[in-house]
């Protein structure tokens, strides 16, 4: 007598009959037919429950401090301009726009930060992104200025202090800290970096 194991269930192809063939066809249809529904869901359906809306952001300009978009709506840089509007974001809506190092912000006093981002009007591919921390107070902008600077690295004459590093310049100035982040390790967007970063300085109180 051949035990469990040893017994053998598989029928030859000859064995199964065309009705059981046809509803075994019939079911990978609609398995495939399935699979790609949901394919077609995720991919086209904007109301796909685990994806956030652009209606669902909070960037919206309304309650914006009145200096936010002021400080940011223009580069000031020939040949450069806004790319969109300028974004603001309360604090505890920051994560929304660099997720997990809102804590170090959130931790050392910020109350928002508004965005902008600048592209070259010749060259759309060329962008530099100017992220601007309310940090409360002069104190808390300058901790999280030092919190964030390299140990050694050239500074350069922007805000209160300030560096560029990569292409990438930050400062504080008063209340506020702020990063220029250029696109590329470009020269010539390491220099629109720095050019913006002076502007923006300047408009800060």
């Amino acid at each position: 007598m051949r035990t469990l194991f040893a017994r053998r269930y598989a029928r030859s192809p000859a064995a199964v009959g065309t009705a059981e063939k046809a509803v075994g066809a019939a079911l990978l249809l609609l398995t495939a037919g399935i699979v790609a529904a949901c394919v077609v869901q995720v991919l086209t359906n904007r109301d796909y429950p685990f994806e956030l809306s652009a209606a669902d952001l909070p960037t919206v300009h309304d309650d914006a401090p009145e200096v936010a978009p002021a400080l940011l709506a223009d580069p000031g840089v020939k040949g450069w301009r806004a790319a969109g509007r300028v974004e603001w974001f309360a604090a505890d809506d920051m994560y929304v726009k660099i997720d997990g190092r809102a804590d170090a912000f959130l931790q050392r006093g910020a109350l928002g930060l508004t965005f902008c981002s600048y592209t070259h009007e010749h060259d759309g591919g060329r962008s530099v992104d100017v992220y601007l921390y309310d940090m409360g107070t002069a104190a808390n902008a300058e901790g999280m200025y030092l919190f964030e600077a390299p140990l050694e690295v050239p500074p350069v004459d922007v805000g209160q202090a300030g560096y560029q590093v990569g292409g990438a310049v930050f400062f504080w100035k008063g209340p506020v800290y702020v990063q220029v982040l250029p696109g590329s390790l470009d020269a010539g967007d390491a220099d629109a970096a720095l050019r913006i970063a002076e502007q923006v300085a300047a408009r800060i109180p």
